[in-house]
């Protein structure tokens, strides 16, 4: 289960997604026209309304590219505020990076987006990407899983290392997965979250529920996360007492039994690191999450898939753009993207 408080803050906006294949998404945007006004729709789906003021009459600066507010007489695009901030490749391209992005299951390569969309650099189409992975991000952090949830933790790195808690040049991953039941009474996976963390100690475990919204409530009071369900290692047991969470051990007398006793989370593992190995050749530590990010984004909307490109395009117009010095942690550069 899981509370959708993105539903909730755009419950009064008169927003549908459309269901695209490859065929509708050429024929419906073939310019940057076509996707500047989509992404105008997308951003003030009840009419434009002023970011200074909130005041909805405006002039258009049809050079510039600007809204004019007549009120305040703030100016601005319909980039700013968004992932597309200040871009300098042109929005058709971009449009084709958020698509593939949506649709791929096993992610998309970005030096393979770099040649077909003819993009300048790989270092812009990298950034690129890695934007929009944030605005998947920020989305999914919204949500507040609920019920029963399936955790575990897992190890991504260079192979030939020591396996398990004892690696040392892993990055350690806290996985979750609420849990349903269905109408024929199988236990069927929710959505997922995913975090890097320096340990799986209790007091990290404790950090990564709140995250997932262990604390909230439903409207009658009641707990929106009920139990977890884990191995046994000590830390899921602290953690669940300390958040009045129920806990359901599973013993796991031998490693593969993992993917029979713990099924849900143990196949978005899996998956992971097939992606992760496969489309990427492998990422760093640094960036693991916002790769992590991305597999949940998709995941978690997996039962939409043809309305990914929609709901991905309004998860970039409601997140704000990161710069390259930021992601590599550099004084800042010349923004080329």
């Amino acid at each position: 289960m899981l509370c959708d408080e993105e539903n909730l803050a755009y419950a009064a906006m008169p927003k549908s997604y459309r269901k695209r294949s490859l065929l509708d998404f050429q024929k419906e945007f073939p310019t940057d026209q076509a996707c500047a006004e989509h992404l105008v729709e997308q951003r003030w789906a009840l009419g434009f309304n002023c970011p200074a003021c909130g005041h909805d009459k405006f002039w258009f600066l049809e050079g510039r590219g600007l809204f004019d507010c007549k009120a305040c007489r703030h100016q601005t695009s319909m980039t700013s505020g968004t992932i597309f901030h200040k871009t300098r490749t042109s929005l058709l391209k971009w449009y084709w990076l958020v698509y593939h992005m949506a649709m791929d299951k096993v992610g998309v390569s970005v030096a393979e987006m770099q040649r077909i969309l003819e993009i300048g650099s790989y270092q812009t189409a990298w950034l690129m990407a890695h934007k929009v992975r944030k605005a998947m991000g920020d989305r999914d952090a919204r949500y507040r899983l609920a019920g029963l949830v399936e955790m575990d933790e897992s190890f991504f790195g260079p192979k030939g290392t020591t396996r398990g808690r004892g690696s040392e040049n892993k990055a350690t991953v806290l996985c979750a997965v609420s849990l349903y039941t269905d109408r024929k009474g199988k236990e069927r996976p929710g959505f997922a979250r995913m975090a890097v963390v320096s340990d799986a100690s209790a007091a990290t475990i404790e950090d990564f529920l709140e995250k997932l919204g262990c604390s909230a409530e439903t409207e009658e009071g009641r707990q929106l996360m009920e139990a977890i369900r884990s191995d046994r290692w000590r830390s899921y047991g602290r953690a669940a007492k300390d958040k009045q969470l129920k806990h359901y051990k599973v013993v796991l007398r031998e490693p593969q039994d993992a993917g029979n006793l713990l099924p849900w989370i143990h196949r978005l593992i899996s998956n992971t690191k097939t992606v992760i190995r496969g489309s990427h050749r492998g990422v760093s530590n640094k960036h693991l999450e916002s790769y992590l990010n991305e597999i949940c984004y998709r995941f978690n909307r997996r039962f939409w898939e043809r309305e990914l490109f929609d709901r991905l395009i309004q998860a970039c117009v409601s997140s704000a753009a990161v710069t390259y010095a930021e992601l590599v942690g550099r004084a800042p550069t010349r923004n080329d993207c």
